[in-house]
């Protein structure tokens, strides 16, 4: 079981794609469009891991063809994702 906090990260040209799993059990996703300099928070997963990035996929396709201007882009065959599991930490003042 991933405990909340657990990201995932892709570097898709010109894109970049941040998962991550948040206190109420649903994926929060976000795209970085380096080539626009836009933030796009895209709709949550409420499915596992795996769903959550293939829907991440589909929407940075998504997102390319009608917003980014570029219309043949389309998903890579393959993306390797970084995750990093955060750690528990006690912040005091």
């Amino acid at each position: 079981m991933l405990s909340p906090g657990y990201t995932c990260v892709a570097e898709v040209e010109p894109l970049t794609i941040e998962i991550h799993l948040s206190t109420d059990g649903l994926w929060a996703m976000h795209m970085l469009d380096r080539r626009g300099g836009f933030k796009v928070t895209l709709p949550p997963s409420e499915f596992g891991l795996t769903a959550a990035k293939e829907k991440a996929l589909v929407n940075a396709e998504h997102y390319m063809r009608k917003y980014g201007g570029d219309r043949s882009w389309t998903q890579p065959a393959s993306v390797d994702w970084h995750e990093f599991t955060p750690r528990d930490v006690i912040w005091e003042t």
